[in-house]
């Protein structure tokens, strides 16, 4: 190793004495400033040094400066670690990693101080919520020392917040194997061992569910198939999508098709949605029954009443409207030739006869 250079004090005054002149010193302390001055000074602080801002206080720099001047990697990566406990200690913990962090950038040749590192930095990740990397810097630790126990406890606890439960089970019996009678990896293999197996339990409930619902599914397919009513331009082979209130074609206890149905008035911009119409009722019954008693909101002419409502639904391949008869049921409806139910919602465009824009609106769409 080549030895330190020694620095000449006098002669670099004299240099700066000939070059400068003697310095006057202009930033002394003043009746204003004297207490912020000398809390910069590390004889003279009141408070921690991890409390005062380094950028602000030259001397503080420079002591922290000295605390890694040393002539090894591994003085200096367990000056990082020092200070990083320091700061865990406070629960600065993303100040703790950049110290961790470093330390390890210094490459020391020494196993267990690597450990120490990687383990202390899945600790400072592990409390800020980061489990996956606290697992991947307990790995790293055990890659260099495997019986580090620490490094194997900070592993099962970031499993087990991972619901990796069968992993944290396998930490625990590595570590166990290390230390036969550690008390807290006993407890967290009883802790991830019951997590697992309510895991398991819930994974068998949802599969169960998941094989009813697609058993039900099939059913509803199949009797759609068996109706004739096209989906999505498939016969019967799709119900994907969406509706307005989240309903969806069900079948009901009658083994009847219960459709949600939308209704659309082009004239006005408006729509209504009727989540559950069976495949029995009428058109005729639903514009009765929404129309009948008195004028909706929209309506500003009045002129939308069930003697003068027509109702059209578009073909498929035309883009084309066609009438339908209100007085037929839903399901034989949906039957028509052309009519497709998109995103497993039919829907019917409603016009009136006596306002003006029906004839407009028929002439460009048949």
């Amino acid at each position: 190793m080549a030895e330190p250079k020694v620095l000449d004090v006098d002669k670099l005054i004299d240099e700066i004495l000939a070059t400068k002149g003697p310095a006057t010193y202009t930033d002394g302390l003043s009746e204003d400033n004297w207490e912020q001055e000398l809390e910069s000074i590390p004889l003279f602080m009141t408070r921690s040094p991890g409390e005062v801002d380094v950028a602000k206080s030259p001397a503080l720099a420079a002591l922290q400066a000295l605390k890694y001047e040393t002539s090894t990697p591994h003085g200096r990566a367990n000056a990082y670690k020092e200070e990083g406990n320091e700061m865990f200690r406070k629960r600065r913990y993303r100040e703790s990693l950049k110290e961790y962090s470093a330390g390890l950038k210094e490459c020391a040749e020494d196993p267990l101080l690597n450990a120490v590192l990687l383990t202390n930095r899945a600790a400072a990740q592990f409390h800020l919520g980061n489990y996956r990397s606290a697992l991947n810097d307990s790995t790293q630790a055990r890659t260099v020392k495997p019986d580090h126990v620490k490094a194997i406890i900070r592993g099962a606890l970031s499993c087990v917040q991972l619901g990796r439960f069968g992993e944290a089970i396998e930490w625990c019996d590595e570590g166990l194997k290390v230390e036969p009678e550690n008390q807290k990896l006993r407890e967290l293999r009883v802790k991830a061992t019951k997590n697992k197996k309510q895991q398991d339990r819930d994974k068998r409930k949802q599969s169960i569910r998941e094989k009813e619902q697609k058993k039900q599914q099939e059913k509803l397919l199949s009797t759609i198939k068996a109706r004739g009513v096209c989906l999505d331009g498939r016969s019967g082979d799709s119900l994907e999508g969406s509706t307005p209130s989240g309903g969806r074609v069900h079948l009901n206890s009658d083994g009847r098709l219960v459709w949600p149905v939308l209704f659309l008035y082009p004239e006005y911009g408006q729509s209504d949605y009727i989540e559950a119409m069976p495949e029995t009722d009428r058109l005729c019954d639903h514009l009765e029954m929404m129309f009948g008693a008195e004028r909706v909101p929209w309506d500003r002419e009045g002129v939308y009443t069930p003697t003068h409502i027509k109702v059209y639904y578009e073909q498929a391949i035309t883009e084309a409207i066609k009438e339908v008869k209100v007085e037929l049921p839903l399901g034989e409806l949906l039957t028509m030739k052309g009519l497709v139910v998109k995103c497993g919602t039919p829907s019917f465009i409603l016009l009136s006869t006596k306002s003006p824009f029906y004839k407009h609106y028929l002439a460009k769409r048949t």
